[in-house]
């Protein structure tokens, strides 16, 4: 964790559905609710090849192309970051003759510096099925400001997918004076809620002097745990030119050491019509003796926080961010949630309670999440 502030510049990209002179593409509906709608200023560009990779055809051979036929169309926006202008080019395919928005997919999309030259070029096979294409990709780019410094962020989808799935986000910014991605697309069981700046106070040095406040910016997630939702932040590092997590946490509990962090939760579950009862521990260890806690159909519950380990899984082709939890009872890292019943406060084990009031809550949670 850096202290003070560094200034930055960042670029961002985020995936979108492109248009044309002649054929309007519609955007696919296949992004986070705060990303959908195609970006302004889209111009069209002639032409549907790839500066980098010449024409534009999936892996494999000639029979991958056995379908109907398409309508290529080229976009492009431009951004103005740091005095440095780029552009965001897409390519997309549309059925020919269609009107339905299901029929279009974004095949490849690249990032071109002031003179034309590619700095970063994405693509993806297509395929069909039937009549329509077999997988759709999406893609938008827009211009992020922040507290730090100013870039693009990029966010892209596909479908078909499971529930809170099938989208990403990826950082670009400048390090060494060029511009690079900052990770690998980003994704998580959930959606991205946008870019946000988080201010802490560290603990004072020696002699109870005290330290200045320290501020950096931030990636918002809301990621699923299979019985509610967390917040989760991931931190943008301009000296590095990385992302990484916003906190490190370690702790010591009964079973040994711990890197649990808490979260923010989310949760809107469906009051239960019947009495049920919660085991509720006085701290997030199985190692203190919980309390059985009676829950009318009337009884006022809060949701304070939960702790759990959050992976952070970094590969050549994707950065995922998912919740463990650790069913061994030999660990220390378990998911917990923090609620208070009629005033009484205390800790759920997911893992060791057992409650019918847990179930109520994953499956209202979960309905909620789905529409």
């Amino acid at each position: 964790m850096r202290s003070g502030v560094v200034e930055g510049v960042l670029l961002v990209v985020v995936i979108l559905s492109g248009c044309s002179r002649d054929n309007k593409v519609t955007p696919l509906a296949i992004l986070p609710a705060a990303s959908r709608g195609a970006p302004t200023g889209l111009r069209a560009q002639p032409g549907t090849d790839s500066p980098v990779n010449g024409p534009v055809r999936p892996p494999g051979n000639d029979q991958a192309f056995a379908g109907p036929r398409t309508v290529q169309n080229t976009s492009e926006e431009q951004f103005n970051v740091a005095g440095q202008k780029f552009n965001f080019v897409k390519h997309a395919q549309k059925i020919e003759g269609s009107t339905s928005p299901d029929d279009v997919t974004v095949d490849w999309w690249e990032l071109r510096d002031s003179s034309g030259k590619a700095v970063y070029h994405q693509e993806y096979p297509v395929s069909f099925q039937g009549t329509t294409f077999g997988e759709r990709n999406d893609a938008i780019a827009r211009l992020l400001k922040t507290h730090d410094g100013a870039g693009i962020l990029v966010e892209g989808g596909w479908l078909p997918s499971t529930p809170n799935s099938g989208w990403w986000v990826q950082i670009f910014g400048f390090f060494n004076g060029k511009l690079k991605p900052f990770s690998t697309p980003i994704s998580m069981d959930g959606e991205f809620l946008g870019e946000d700046v988080e201010t802490f106070q560290p603990t004072p040095l020696f002699q109870g002097r005290q330290v200045q406040p320290v501020s950096h910016d931030v990636l918002k997630f809301r990621e699923w745990t299979g019985n509610f939702s967390i917040l989760y932040s991931a931190a943008i590092d301009w000296i590095q030119g990385t992302v990484h997590p916003a906190w490190t946490c370690h702790q010591l509990t009964s079973k040994g050491p711990g890197s649990s962090c808490r979260y923010q939760v989310q949760a809107d579950p469906v009051r239960a019509k019947e009495m049920t009862f919660v085991r509720l521990f006085s701290e997030p260890d199985e190692g203190f003796m919980p309390k059985h806690v009676v829950i009318k159909p009337d009884a006022k519950i809060e949701y304070i926080e939960a702790q759990m380990p959050v992976s952070w899984s970094l590969e050549q082709s994707s950065t995922t961010i998912g919740v463990k939890n650790d069913d061994d009872g030999g660990q220390a890292d378990k998911i917990w949630l923090h609620i208070r019943v009629d005033g009484k406060d205390g800790w759920i084990s997911l893992v060791v309670s057992k409650s019918p009031f847990l179930e109520l809550l994953a499956h209202a949670v979960h309905v909620r999440e789905l529409t």
